[in-house]
This record gives structure tokens, sequence and C-alpha cells, in this order.
């Protein structure tokens, strides 16, 4: 029987090289606990980045486009400073465009129309017109907060959801026990609800989690004085830079390292320590460590061996806590064109949104050095329902002879080859909505597509569930068992869910409140509170 090899000891252990392990090991090590420590991450594919994958399509040299996460907000201290700090280039990352295409109900609208109450093939009573001014999120959660807060008069701006979601009621239930969508459709008229799920293309941003967590979240993130950046080198660069200021610092990183459980150990020198079993191809290994951090979401968390002092059976309170969350379906489907197409009606950059199970597409920056161009699909939630049938297709698209072999596509784009069964059928709805005929020269030459649902992610984000007291949870599952030096961050469990800045805010929360590391350098600000919010 063949030994499992063992690692030389560590002080610090990360599982996860996304954004919230890389950047727990970069601050640890370049901090005074850190000097003269040994850390290492593991990953358990052969990339680092976890969910943000960008790829470079063939004959356009210059497109960096995300099949992972894709932007930031202009409220979001953390990344904005940490890209700053990394000397990054951003740029503006349009949405809302006036010309853009709004093909609902099978009219076919500009974006600038979806103001206009009389424009839009929705019955929507005059009482709910302050939406189109306003936004119907905001026009819901006034009217959702005027019953609970018992006030006529509620400002946005000075809410103080903590409160809300800790003693809130509403229709005699505490408002955590109720969703979003009830919340919603009970505070105007559903086609108004409708309109306001329909025109925003996602599928998920109304549901899943209750109506406190649901609410603040919408209005922050997708409020009309919110606006969008991107990396003009792509997302991906922000955990490159992370892992080669890592290394740098003398961090290790491990890719193909499976963990396959852990449990605490006796170390070396008699204190308590963790000790971790990883699979590595064939081959198993054990490393121990002073201190883990599992830097995971739900889904990765869920499947390792539920055995040991904090995921045995001794804590069911644990897996409760790991469950306070629900993961969020979501794929990306990149169509490229070798002429674009729907500059022809007037559209360059931004947004389109129909109800079609298209959803939502935006007309990606390419360069100005090629005619190519690409339309980047994204699909999440109940919305996924229409492609389940196509998205395990097994035929894939045949990408067509590259123009300029010195244009290859990345080897990234070449590992995420989208099916044909899908490529079509989104190509004939893409056609559709923006009114187009399918010509020759408006046919894919080559595609991409990553289902964010597939283990080890388990989805694209994770939103907080229905009857979750996600302020208590998410101080909680930091250190889930007191007095274990096991710690979880990331995405999943902050209130910034589905950006990379939550997965920063946890990673500072652990940092700061647990191992006591002080606030970085680039982000001068006073000791964060455990629920750190994002708005």
């Amino acid at each position: 029987m063949q030994k499992d090899s063992v690692f030389p000891q560590l002080d610090l252990a990360i599982v996860g090289a996304g954004v919230s392990g890389l950047y727990s090991g970069w601050r640890w090590m370049t901090s005074p606990a850190g000097h003269d420590t040994r850390s290492a991450v593991f990953e358990c594919s052969d990339r680092i980045g976890g969910r943000l994958l960008t790829v470079q399509p063939p004959d356009m040299p210059e497109a960096r486009i995300e099949l992972g996460g894709m932007r930031f907000t202009s409220d979001q201290k953390i990344i904005k400073a940490l890209i700053a700090d990394m000397q990054l280039e951003v740029e503006s990352f349009q949405v809302s465009e006036p010309g853009n295409i709004a093909y609902l109900r099978g009219r076919h609208l500009k974006t600038a129309d979806l103001v206009y109450p009389e424009r839009v093939p929705y019955d929507i009573p005059q009482e709910d017109y302050e939406g189109f001014r306003c936004g119907f999120t905001a026009l819901a959660a006034k009217r959702f907060l005027s019953k609970v807060l018992k006030t006529p008069d509620v400002d946005l701006r000075n809410v103080d959801w903590d409160a809300v979601a800790e003693k809130g009621i509403y229709d005699d239930h505490a408002v955590t026990d109720l969703t979003m969508r009830y919340a919603f459709s009970h505070s105007m008229n559903n086609e108004s609800f409708q309109f306001a799920e329909d025109s925003s293309g996602y599928g998920s941003i109304y549901r899943t989690w209750n109506a406190a967590d649901g609410f603040v979240w919408n209005l922050d993130d997708y409020g009309t004085n919110v606006s969008y950046w991107r990396l003009k080198s792509g997302f991906e660069t922000v955990p490159i830079t992370l892992r080669d200021r890592y290394l740098a610092a003398g961090g290790e990183v491990h890719c193909n390292h499976r963990l396959i459980r852990f449990d605490m150990a006796r170390l070396a020198d008699g204190t308590e320590g963790v000790e971790l079993h990883f699979a590595v191809g064939k081959e198993k290994r054990v490393v121990f460590a002073r201190r883990l951090i599992l830097a995971m979401p739900r889904r990765s968390l869920e499947l390792l061996e539920r055995r040991g002092a904090v995921l045995g059976s001794k804590h069911k309170d644990v897996h409760q806590l790991i469950r306070s969350v629900v993961p969020i379906p979501l794929f990306k489907l990149i169509l490229c064109y070798r002429h674009r197409w729907w500059e022809d009606l007037g559209i360059t950059r931004g947004q389109s949104v129909t109800d079609l199970p298209l959803r939502q597409c935006y007309y990606w920056p390419v360069g100005g050095h090629t005619k190519a161009g690409a339309i980047l699909i994204y699909n999440d939630g109940h919305g996924m329902d229409y492609w389940e049938g196509l998205r395990g297709h097994p035929d894939k698209f045949k990408n067509e002879p590259h123009l300029d072999e010195a244009q290859l596509p990345a080897e990234e784009w070449k590992q995420h080859p989208a099916p044909a069964l899908m490529v079509k059928e989104a190509h004939r709805q893409i056609l559709a909505m923006h009114n187009a005929k399918d010509t020759p020269d408006r046919k894919p030459y080559s595609a991409a597509y990553r289902d964010w649902g597939d283990d080890p992610y388990g989805g694209g984000a994770n939103f907080w569930r229905q009857h979750v007291n996600s302020r208590a949870v998410s101080q909680r599952i930091v250190q889930p068992v007191s007095g274990l030096p096991v710690y979880i961050c990331g995405e999943a469990y902050s209130h910034a869910q589905g950006w990379v800045e939550g997965a920063l805010m946890t990673a500072e929360d652990l940092l700061q409140n647990h191992l006591g590391l002080q606030p970085p350098a680039f982000l001068p600000t006073s000791k964060p509170e455990h629920h750190l919010h994002g708005y």
C-alpha cells in the first residue's frame, strides 16, 4: 500500500486560488504576523482565478472577453483601491445605452423607450408610473418599508437595513421570512413587477433571498446612480497579479490539489493545528498547518467529507451555516462574428435585453484593428430552464478556420467549447431581438461557453436564503467553530454577493478580526465590523 506523501508544515494553508484565497495569502505574507512564516495556496483545478476567467477569441487579438466576473461598481471601495494599487488600466463599462434593444412581448423597442409608460407593452397602472422615474425596485422598496417602518415618507439613502432585518415586520411576519418576490409583488401591480424583471435581463435578482437582503442588494448594485468599470486587460489580471505578489513574498501556489477532508491534529511541536488530505492525480498528499483558510463557495464546501472537528456530525450547525446561501446557476456564452453587423443598427456597446430565453447580451469591446465582433450572452436563475436540454448537447460548435495564424485564440478559449445546438438557438434569438435576417455575414464563426453551475462552483453567485439572519451568519461562519483555527471567506457569505468586492470584504474581515492584521496601506480605513456591508 502506497503511503501518502507529507508536505512540510505550514503556518497558513489556504484552499482555493480565487481572489479571496490569493488575496488572503498575499496580505498575510506581507504583514508583520506573516513575516518568516510559510504559507501555501492549494487549488483543485489547473488554473488560478476561480470565477474570474478572461478569454481571447480567434481573430480578435486585442479582445479580452469575460467568461466569468466582468465588472465592478463605482461604490466598491476595496476592489477599486486594489486595482489602483496594482496600476491596472480600467475603462467605463457601459450598460444602458439609449439606442440599444429592448425586445419585450414581441415589440422591438429601444432602451430609451423604457421610461415612457405609453411605449412599453405592459398594462402598468398609473399609480405605479413613479417607477419609470425612480426605478421600480426603488418604488417597491419605499412602499414595502413604509409598512415596515410605519411611516409614509421613506428616504432610501438613510435606511438602517440591519434594523429592518433584525426587527422588521410585514404582514405579521418577519421580513427575513418573506421572499423579495413576495414583498415586491405586494408593493405594486404584477404587470409592473413583470416589466421590471423582463427589462432587467436577469432571472435571479428578484428571487431567492429574503426581502431584507434582496432589496438592499438590488438598490446598491443596480441603482440609478451606480456606474460600472472593467479592466482593459481582463478581470483575471487581478488574481494573476495577486498570485505574483504572493509568490514574491514567499508564498506557494499548488494547482491540481483537491481537498478531500481535514481535521484537527497535533503538530510536531505539540501544539494543535490542522491536518489536510489532498488528492493529487492518483496520489494522496497530507499537509499540516497551524491555520486553515477555506476560500471556497458553498458547493465546494459541501463536496468535502463530513468528518472531523469542524465538518463532522458533532457540529451540525456548521452545515446549517454553509446551507444559508443558495448557489445561483449561471452561464456565459460568447458568439463571434466576422462583421459587427449590429453597428449597422446604430449599436456599438452596452447591454440589450429581451424576454426571450436569451434574456440579455453585451456587445463586447474588441479593439480597433479588426472588423470582427463578439456578443456575450449572460443567463442566470430561472431563465436557465429553457437551455437545460441544450447546454449538455454532446456536439460542439465547430469553429471556422482562422484568418491569420498569428491571431489564434488563447488556450483558455479552446478549453471552453460551446454546444452546437445552443449556439444555433442563441444566434436565432439574437437575430429575432435585433429584427435582423440570417444572412451569410451574420453567422457566428467561433464560440465559447462556461457553465458556472458545474462542480466545484455550484453557481455563478450565492444569494442569502429565505429565513436566514445573514448578519449573524456572516459573522459566525468566518470561524465556524470557536477556538479552532479554521476560517471561511469568499463571495458566498458576504454582503456583496456575486461581486469580487464580496470576496475581498470577507477576506479583510477574517484577516483583521481573526488573524490580527492591520488594514492594508492601500486602503486607509478603520477596523471593519464582522458583517461589512457593501452599501
